[in-house]
């Protein structure tokens, strides 16, 4: 084996110090792509949790569209409400949109709007506040005889201020005359012909 020199030693420094300011230059661009990379991934989580709020809001929304549904049912349009309202205020929106709230002047009709309120208490558009008697909002006559199939057991009572009625069952006989300020859903009612409102739905 041939010994190493003073020269020799000197340039085997500067190999090892040249090889370890690669692995150090090496390593330091690792750990700044480490860092990028790890950057790169919080904006990513950043960007998918602003989308899942956007989608959150979105469903919101789709659910009150889903639950504020526009029906068509023989010849009228019926639009079951999310919100909830006074009677009075309930029929002002109605009103609002060119309707009245609903009368009902059929079983038929009765089977069809019990069935989709679904034991939710939803507003009609009957009502005895004026001491005439039960009068509907779109001016439809009151059927006492036929009503009687649909009023609820003991109903309409003669309980004070309980001038407006409901649906607060889930099955034909279920009208209720309750307090007018009471906040419930509510349906608007539309003839198809009429109003033009149903070719899109």
């Amino acid at each position: 084996m041939i010994p190493l020199t003073e020269k020799d030693f000197r340039k085997l420094r500067i190999v090892q110090t040249a090889l370890t300011l690669v692995v150090l230059a090496l390593a330091t661009a690792l750990k700044v792509v480490i860092i990028l990379y790890l950057q790169g991934k919080n904006e990513q989580l950043e960007r998918a949790k602003v989308s899942n709020a956007a989608l959150k809001q979105q469903n919101q929304i789709l659910v009150q569209r889903i639950s504020e549904r526009d029906n068509v049912h023989g010849g009228n349009l019926y639009y079951f409400s999310c919100g909830k309202r006074s009677w009075n205020d309930a029929e002002q929106y109605c009103m609002s949109r060119s309707s009245h709230l609903t009368s009902v002047i059929s079983m038929e009709e009765q089977d069809f709007l019990y069935t989709k309120a679904n034991g939710t208490y939803y507003w009609i558009g009957l009502s005895n506040q004026n001491a005439l008697g039960w009068r509907w909002t779109d001016g439809t006559p009151y059927d006492e005889a036929q009503s009687k199939k649909f009023w609820a057991n003991g109903k309409p009572s003669n309980e004070k201020d309980c001038n407006c009625t409901h649906f607060w069952a889930k099955k034909q006989k279920s009208w209720n005359n309750f307090i007018c300020t009471f906040s419930s859903k509510f349906i608007c009612k539309w003839n198809c012909e009429s109003s033009g409102m149903c070719q899109n739905i």
